[in-house]
């Protein structure tokens, strides 16, 4: 038997968002900026996309950007704006934000001469409001704070954050919505720029967007043609785009539709969890659960992987590197013994329990 429980890194494609993209891919290949008629069908169904995935979000359609994912998304934000604004040369972020975000900052900070804040999290493991509120410096240009935290599942009151930032002049607010997104009402009304990916939520990898309010100026980070409103070059990959549109759709579709499911399962995991380990955090995102073992996480990461359980000890993209995690070290968990357990709609009861009884096994084998 094999239980998939590290859905924060990714997820399986949604079959009907599969579907989808293998039948555009029979028929449209051209490029979606030829002149022709093939080129201009695929133009007119990706700007379709764009309208219908910025109504979903409730914002502009030319304030959608697509991208390969967060992570190119988090980089042409932050790293668009501060370059394209030198003037202001302060920045505000959290010490516990996905690397795509920390490591644009610190770019920012040793290559370009921009001074960086980066704020702890509180005992409850939340980035507040007054925290964000006391760091704010007349020459404030940017503060991106994410809305739930990829480790531990912490979930930042980022529309509170979002109006301090904005009675605050000339300074701008991004966010990272990509662990919330279907997941999670959020209101994008004060939020200038926020970013996401599809593979989160049961779409392709490689696909992503950048929501940019109008009023926002960035530099682009690949110089190119005329894509996506001059602040991307390069041929659109216009059927991911496309997908995209359905990808979002059903996540919030489902979000309604499977609440009570991954709620129980939520309590079946913390019940299973609380006989055997030390839970470090379980308060936040419901599909999101951090523990702590009395073995080394490795030792469990391999002894459970034999049993055909996947699970985490910490965010995939910094996984394969032998580096402080910031998140479990600000919040002052052992990060040796940390495990991270997340899942979906996807999961089942008898996965949980099958996670359960295997995991007392080996902790009664090693412990």
């Amino acid at each position: 038997m094999k239980v998939y429980l590290d859905a924060v890194s990714t997820t399986g494609v949604d079959e009907k968002v599969l579907e989808t993209y293998k039948k555009l891919l029979d028929e449209y290949y051209c490029n979606s900026d030829a002149l022709y008629d093939d080129g201009v069908a695929i133009y007119d169904m990706q700007e379709k996309a764009r309208a219908l995935i910025a109504g979903m979000l409730g914002v502009k359609k030319d304030e959608l950007i697509f991208t390969a994912g967060a992570s190119e998304a988090n980089s042409l934000a932050i790293k668009g704006l501060a370059l394209k604004h030198r003037d202001r040369k302060h920045l505000i972020t959290s010490i516990y934000e996905h690397s795509s975000v920390y490591n644009s900052f610190r770019q920012l900070e040793e290559d370009f001469g921009f001074e960086v804040t980066y704020l702890d999290p509180d005992e409850n493991g939340q980035i507040t409001p007054v925290a964000v509120k006391e760091a704010l410096r007349d020459d404030t240009l940017l503060v991106s704070i994410m809305h739930v935290n990829n480790e531990i599942g912490a979930i930042n009151d980022v529309e509170e954050i979002a109006k301090i930032v904005k009675r605050h002049p000339g300074t701008y607010f991004h966010c990272d919505i990509t662990q919330s997104l279907g997941k999670l009402d959020i209101d994008l009304a004060n939020i200038d720029m926020a970013s996401f990916s599809a593979h989160k939520i049961h779409g392709l990898k490689g696909s992503g967007a950048l929501m940019k309010k109008q009023f926002v100026e960035l530099l682009p980070l690949i110089s190119g043609g005329q894509q996506e409103y001059s602040l991307r070059g390069g041929t659109s990959n216009a059927l991911v785009n496309i997908v995209l549109a359905r990808t979002l759709r059903i996540a919030l579709e489902n979000k309604e539709k499977y609440h009570d499911k991954l709620m129980e399962l939520h309590d079946q995991l913390c019940e299973g969890l609380n006989d055997l380990v030390k839970i470090n955090y379980a308060s936040g995102l419901p599909t999101l659960i951090n523990i702590d073992t009395p073995i080394p996480s490795e030792v469990l990461l391999n002894a459970l992987n034999e049993r055909g359980i996947m699970v985490s000890s910490k965010s995939t993209c910094g996984s394969r590197k032998n580096e402080v995690n910031r998140t479990l070290h600000a919040m002052g968990y052992d990060e040796d013994h940390a495990i991270r357990v997340s899942f979906d709609h996807t999961n089942t009861k008898e996965e949980i329990a099958y996670f359960i009884e295997n995991l007392k096994e080996i902790l009664d084998k090693y412990a």
